[in-house]
């Protein structure tokens, strides 16, 4: 949760500071405060990297909405008793196709629905990455987010489903 909060920051951020020139005082401030060090840092780097990836093809909108999605993904696959709600999802993706454009060609339509996906599967990894060591904190942390009003996520309600018929190996592989 703490780096969609980072990742979406960032990107408003940069909005922000886009069109606005901040008061003196802030000015002072923001040159006392330190730098993010670190795992902060990285996370702020890996964030800004995705924004300019999908800057051709999203509105800033758009890409706090995928990264936004890309934070459920990634908890579900994290956390064993979270599960991504197929139909909010896409009726998370649909939203983010009708801020486009309204004049796109159905190639273009084609191809960012393509992007969404793909972005999709960047921002999720990307946080999968991020919390592989710090995995029960960020699980803790998605479990709370569940436990809001089911209209403010995407998890799916109740015990998730079997997420995976594979095979489980009785012994880990050898080298």
């Amino acid at each position: 949760m703490h780096t969609l909060r980072t990742l979406t920051f960032a990107l408003a951020a940069a909005v922000l500071v886009a069109g606005c020139t901040p008061k003196p005082d802030a000015k002072k401030d923001a040159a006392t405060a330190p730098a993010p060090v670190g795992k902060d840092a990285a996370h702020q780097e890996t964030g800004a990297l995705l924004a300019d990836l999908m800057t051709p093809t999203f509105t800033v909108e758009q890409q706090g909405r995928i990264l936004n999605m890309g934070y459920f993904m990634a908890a579900s696959s994290l956390c064993p008793d979270l599960e991504v709600d197929p139909l909010k999802m896409g009726r998370a993706v649909d939203a983010v196709l009708t801020l486009g454009p309204p004049e796109q060609t159905d190639a273009e339509k084609a191809h960012q629905r393509d992007a969404v996906i793909m972005f999709l599967g960047m921002a999720s990894g990307a946080m999968i990455g991020s919390h592989a060591d710090d995995k029960a904190q960020f699980c803790e942390d998605a479990a709370k987010v569940k436990g809001g009003a089911s209209e403010t996520h995407l998890f799916a309600a109740g015990a998730p489903s079997d997420p995976s018929s594979a095979p489980v190996p009785e012994a880990p592989a050898k080298p």
